[in-house]
């Protein structure tokens, strides 16, 4: 009997070593966002709030609603007009609740708010941890560019610009598309990282959106009046002087570039048009029939990929097509309200 039991021991003691090292507990990874694109989608102008999602590549699957989803349920805030995402962080500027949420970019979880903004638009890069941010100011009129010092999150320094709305930073310049708010600019004024203005460059009416190119030229968008229904147009910007301007329909919108930086996309009159910057005449890109109000472009430059998002209202979600260089049709995602905006990870 004691021999039996001796056996019996033994064989639990090494029953209980194999049982242990089969039953480790498995290896659980935290879901990132770097691999994909990020959906910006602005959600209700009226109590509604901004959402993110997020097309994985590796999974070829849809996240949706993101940053709740990594933040206890945490919304974003009132018109999630634009990201940008700087060295590690992503800056989240929501532009009624006038602020600006930010975010680790890899894995979505709140970090801090930047206040001290009013109607803020977007943020541009300066370096040495400094950035500007563009703002429409309390009343839509009086906006101004603001100065930020990122380590501290507070704001600097300002100065007044009409309804300032994207910019681009090169050869220590600021470049800001003047749109004139709720009012009517139309000038793309250059600043020095001290915010003061150098000069100011006349183009289209209510300037919105600019992008440099691969030749370190800038394309300016001009959506033309809401007043005279003119003054539409599209604009190269070299050394400072306007050349190739193309007059364009009345509000075109959503001037993007792609990863080589060589052909610039928008929107007019419900189709995407596309100019090479080298042979800088405007050809029809896409003109298919796709659901919805376009509503807002992006380019994903690991798949060679147009985003373009369109709602068919202001309260409901969005539909996103992917299409290839020819445009073909890669994909279609159901989005967020009011998909405004893609961002490449």
């Amino acid at each position: 009997m004691k021999r039996t039991n001796f056996y019996l021991i033994v064989f639990m003691m090494f029953g209980g070593l194999f049982v242990s090292c089969g039953d480790d507990e498995p290896t659980t990874t935290s879901q990132t966002y770097d691999n994909g694109v990020l959906v910006i989608n602005e959600g209700a102008f009226s109590g509604g709030s901004g959402t993110l999602d997020y097309y994985d590549r590796s999974e070829d699957v849809l996240l949706r609603n993101v940053y709740a989803s990594e933040n206890d349920g945490q919304a974003i805030g009132s018109v999630l007009q634009s990201v940008t995402i700087i060295d590690d962080n992503a800056y989240l500027i929501v532009n009624n609740s006038a602020k600006i949420e930010v975010v680790d970019a890899t894995t979505m979880k709140y970090k801090n708010t930047i206040n001290g903004v009013f109607s803020p638009r977007y943020m541009a890069d300066l370096g040495n941890g400094m950035a500007v941010v563009s703002e429409w100011g309390l009343d839509g009129v009086s906006g101004q560019i603001k100065l930020v010092d990122l380590s501290s999150m507070m704001v600097t320094d300002s100065v007044m610009v009409a309804g300032p709305e994207q910019m681009v930073v090169t050869n220590s310049k600021i470049y800001v598309a003047n749109s004139g708010g709720f009012g009517e600019s139309n000038q793309v004024s250059v600043h020095g990282f001290d915010l003061q203005q150098q000069i100011a460059i006349p183009v289209g009416k209510r300037t919105i959106d600019m992008v440099e190119d691969a030749n370190g030229d800038i394309w300016v968008l001009s959506g033309g009046s809401f007043v005279d229904n003119d003054g539409a147009s599209i604009c190269q910007i070299k050394n400072d002087i306007i050349e190739n301007c193309n007059d364009l329909d009345i509000f075109p919108s959503d001037l993007i570039i792609d990863a080589d930086r060589e052909n610039v996309y928008y929107v007019e009159s419900g189709f995407v048009n596309k100019i090479n910057i080298n042979n800088p005449t405007v050809s029809e890109f896409l003109n298919v029939d796709i659901t919805g109000t376009i509503y807002g472009l992006g380019y994903d430059g690991v798949e060679d990929a147009l985003y373009i998002g369109t709602t068919p209202d202001f309260s409901s979600e969005s539909t996103t097509y992917v299409f290839d260089v020819n445009g073909q049709e890669i994909r279609r995602l159901t989005t967020g309200v009011l998909t405004n905006g893609f961002l490449e990870r």
